[in-house]
């Protein structure tokens, strides 16, 4: 299996990213769900947060996304940094708003139990999705490669 395959297989498998990001609201971290397409990250938050008002002011971001261990060969997990941007786009966002939705489908909590991607997509409120698209792209994955990461080439 190709190492593009690989990473994406383990996105597929996982639900958290903890997101780093600096700018005006200082130093920060948060976990944030997510979904993906191929490689690119997709989450939803507010842009008020600390994270937010940095994503809005900078457009990049760091992250991790790792399995819990307790011996250095069962240690797996993406690290990458990238740029952030909400997303505008109509149908982009129906898309997304549906990948997030059959992922998580409490998530329509967030929308007062609207479960409709298109009524969500007109007025997703105070919680903006974001796409991630990583610049760089690390994978640790201590039983296939425990010589160290692996950098997945992108573009």
């Amino acid at each position: 299996m190709t190492l593009r395959n690989r990473v994406i297989e383990y996105l597929d498998d996982r639900t958290v990213i903890d997101l780093a990001t600096a700018g005006p609201a200082g130093l920060w971290i948060a976990a944030v769900m997510y979904v993906h397409d191929d490689l690119s990250l997709y989450f939803t938050s507010v842009s008020s947060t600390r994270h937010g008002v940095n994503i809005e002011s900078t457009h990049h971001v760091a992250g991790a996304i790792t399995d819990e261990c307790r011996t250095w060969m069962e240690m797996r997990g993406l690290q990458f940094d990238g740029t952030v941007e909400r997303v505008d786009d109509p149908a982009e966002l129906r898309r997304v708003v549906a990948s997030y939705l059959a992922k998580y489908p409490f998530a329509c909590g967030l929308w007062n139990g609207e479960q409709d991607p298109e009524v969500i997509a007109r007025d997703v409120g105070v919680h903006t999705f974001y796409k991630i698209t990583p610049g760089k792209l690390l994978f640790t994955d201590n039983q296939h490669a425990p010589s160290g990461r692996e950098e997945l080439a992108l573009g």
